[in-house]
């Protein structure tokens, strides 16, 4: 009987140990990238504003650095040999002690520091080249108060001919109505930007009416030109634009042509021209 309890005992105790362990256990790093040497910053006695990822069986710098730039933090901190802290500043200033007193090995190394008890050694975890400030809670405090503070009315006193009546007024933000009558003015500058714009296209759209026609009317003159020289090389191979350019009448003789006077007049149409015809005329009647 007393075997059996002892047994479940051990039993529990280690399902409770093993249950402790899991919730504590920090998680093996999954970080492939390429990862700098860390830069030891100091012993602090604080970790604020770091957050603890958990501890590790092997802890060591590299596999917290790992841990730290898997979460992309620049800063990582460890304690009591086998915690990982990672953050995005370094502890406050006036919290820095000896970095002696962070003398307690790693658990998978026992040649390097891994802080000490309630000491935390703190590295750059070389993700950055920026400059890394240290936490400051005196300033983070001053921030959230001014910022929480109520704004609080001014309550004017009203005297209406007896008692003192205040009246209290609520917070309103200030009208602003020097800007307000400024910006509802005419932008005199947009106008004449406008007024600008406008004379510069209707200027594009007239020279491109102008050049437009201009090129329609010269093409226009030079088929026209070129459909004379055609016609007349069919015709007669004068070169156009003379102004005595005729068609040749086959009929003419060419001979009686030459010795005719440009003043004779114009042939008859229902005459053949083109063949001499022997006549016979009476001399004595002298034609």
């Amino acid at each position: 009987m007393v075997t059996s309890i002892l047994k479940s005992a051990l039993a529990a105790a280690s399902i409770i140990s093993f249950a402790s362990g899991q919730i504590l256990s920090m998680p093996t790093p999954t970080y492939t990238g390429l990862a700098n040497t860390p830069t030891q910053v100091g012993c602090f006695s604080r970790s604020e504003p770091l957050v603890d990822q958990g501890t590790h069986q092997y802890q060591t710098d590299g596999i917290c650095q790992r841990m730290c730039l898997q979460l992309s933090k620049p800063v990582m901190a460890m304690v009591d040999g086998s915690n990982c802290w990672c953050g995005d500043l370094k502890p406050p200033r006036d919290s820095e002690v000896d970095v002696n007193e962070c003398n307690t090995p790693c658990n998978g190394f026992g040649a390097l520091p891994c802080g000490g008890p309630s000491k935390w050694i703190v590295y750059l975890t070389g993700i950055t080249k920026n400059q890394i400030e240290h936490y400051e809670p005196e300033a983070s405090s001053a921030v959230v108060a001014s910022t929480a503070a109520p704004q609080t009315a001014s309550t004017p006193a009203v005297t209406l001919g007896g008692p003192t009546v205040v009246v209290t007024v609520p917070g309103s933000e200030p009208t602003q109505t020097g800007s307000k009558s400024e910006s509802s003015g005419p932008n005199t500058a947009g106008i004449a930007a406008g007024v600008v714009v406008g004379v510069v296209v209707i200027a594009a759209i007239v020279g491109g009416v102008y050049f437009f026609l201009r090129q329609r009317k010269r093409k226009a003159v030079e088929e026209e030109y070129k459909r004379n020289a055609a016609a007349n090389e069919f015709i007669g191979g004068k070169p156009p634009g003379t102004s005595h350019s005729s068609l040749n009448d086959a009929r003419l003789d060419p001979e009686a042509m030459m010795h005719r006077r440009q003043s004779d007049g114009s042939i008859a149409d229902n005459q053949d021209y083109s063949r001499r015809i022997l006549r016979v005329a009476n001399p004595d009647r002298g034609y």
